[in-house]
């Protein structure tokens, strides 16, 4: 957990100074200045909330996340920053080329992530409650400002409203509900998302809808990620091919189980990366 705050709190930081320089230079537009200055605030903000979270997950080292960033999506996140950075300083980025980076930016990867977090460490303490509610809200006020813009509109249904990829339903199972909501930002774009918080649950829903991807933890009340599939294949044989596993506990038995039957198991923290392209590799199977 602790190189997942790492990360955020690196990037909060960019955010806010990228957002702050270009207030600066936007003394001419008063309302346009104004936001870009509660943007870098926002941020500063989050940086500083980050801050607490890295105090506390020192004092908990046994935190372990579901997914870990990795280097590509890390890379592209801190490039929109980078990009705004110099196209200011270079004067070859537009006022609409900035609101469509800030606009990419705040609905890539990056807040799904620091929501996550945030409600992770709401259930270890209520210290992390208020910055959970504020970043939905700060998104809402971002899109609230584009859409008041002459080509707001436009705007957000290029970077807000892009449709799946594909037109495949796909079931993420897990008992903790930050992590299915997580899961399901992640994949938003592989398809459409049902989400079920048990083996049982689950086993229901698959009987009465075809799902291409399932996305499974092993470890559920009721009915665990394995004895679903065991259920569900017995039901639908043509279905094994289907499972995605996560588990934060793979045990050599688990492991010689998933290698017996050609299953895919992503031990957490999962990449971000990783889990995109497991899923992506079993959408597109025939």
């Amino acid at each position: 957990m602790r190189e997942l705050i790492d990360w955020l709190r690196e990037i909060e930081g960019l955010a806010s100074a990228a957002y702050r320089q270009a207030a600066s230079l936007y003394t001419d537009d008063q309302d346009f200045r104004l936001f870009l200055e509660h943007l870098a605030e926002d941020e500063a903000w989050h940086y500083r909330v980050m801050g607490k979270a890295a105090e506390y997950v020192q004092a908990k080292p046994a935190c372990i996340p579901a997914i870990a960033m990795d280097k590509i999506t890390g890379d592209r996140i801190e490039r929109y920053f980078a990009d705004i950075k110099e196209g200011l300083e270079q004067q070859t980025l537009t006022r609409k080329g900035l609101v469509e980076k800030i606009i990419e930016a705040e609905h890539s990867e990056w807040n799904d992530i620091f929501l996550y977090v945030v409600n992770f460490l709401t259930e270890k303490s209520d210290e992390f409650g208020y910055p959970a509610a504020r970043i939905q809200a700060h998104i809402k006020e971002i899109e609230g400002y584009v859409a008041s813009l002459e080509s707001g509109a436009e705007i957000l249904e290029k970077f807000t409203r892009l449709p799946p990829i594909w037109v495949e339903n796909i079931l993420i199972v897990d008992d903790e509900k930050m992590i299915t909501t997580l899961i399901q930002a992640l994949l938003e774009r592989s398809g459409n998302i049902d989400v079920a918080h048990d083996g049982q649950q689950a086993f229901h829903m698959i009987t009465n809808k075809y799902y291409k991807l399932i996305v499974t933890d092993i470890d559920m009340p009721k009915m665990d990620g394995i004895e679903l599939y065991e259920k569900v294949v017995d039901t639908f044989p043509e279905a094994c091919g289907r499972f995605l596993f996560t588990t934060g506990n793979l045990s050599p038995e688990r492991q010689a189980f998933f290698a017996a039957h050609q299953l895919r198991c992503l031990p957490k923290p999962m990449q971000i990366k990783t889990l995109k392209e497991e899923a992506a590799r079993i959408l597109l199977a025939r």
